[in-house]
């Protein structure tokens, strides 16, 4: 699993934020963000102040979500779908189990905040992609206490769904199918 202060610079970059800039909305100095960032400084007591600047999309009124995602060697974030849904987490700790029983699928997971237009967006791409009509029910809270089903259930559920995904992604990496690709497109130029 991708540690924790490399998603946070990659959220940082991604919001085209400096830390100057995160410094001034947490209210501290510039080299204390700098040291949240970096994970020199334990962010515990600045956590959710640090996961609403960072959280991927618009903010909204509350707390971010949660997602599980990857954070590729190029510092590039994607929200990971199961199947054709975008499940999310309400609290932080699920989210990262899940994320860590899906690191034999990848190196790459990693736990996102997300704020809900921007995973909607991102459904709503996915769904687009295949010619396909999104729908609301499909992005939803795991652990919201809800359902009746138990949520051990669901997250077995979504973690299977998010494994298929990330194992099927993982051949975008793989070296074997990308000189493949290589080779049938020199053959076209």
């Amino acid at each position: 699993m991708r540690d924790e202060s490399e998603v946070w610079q990659a959220l940082l970059k991604r919001k085209g934020l400096s830390v100057t800039d995160l410094a001034g909305q947490l209210g501290v100095t510039r080299q204390h963000a700098h040291r949240l960032l970096t994970g020199r400084r334990p962010a515990e007591s600045q956590r959710a102040e640090l996961e609403q600047a960072l959280a991927l999309g618009p903010p909204t009124s509350g707390n971010p979500l949660y997602a599980v995602g990857e954070l590729d060697d190029n510092g590039e974030l994607e929200l990971v779908p199961a199947g054709d849904a975008q499940p999310l987490f309400a609290s932080r700790e699920v989210a990262t189990d899940v994320a860590r029983a899906l690191e034999p699928a990848s190196l790459h997971v990693c736990v996102l905040p997300v704020w809900p237009g921007y995973a909607w967006r991102n459904l709503v791409a996915f769904h687009a992609a295949w010619g396909a009509q999104p729908e609301p029910r499909k992005l939803f809270i795991v652990d919201n206490g809800e359902t009746e089903i138990p949520v051990e259930a669901i997250v077995e559920e979504i973690r299977t769904g998010l494994d298929a995904t990330l194992r099927s992604r993982a051949q975008a990496r793989d070296p074997a199918y990308l000189s493949e690709v290589e080779l049938r497109l020199q053959r076209l130029n």
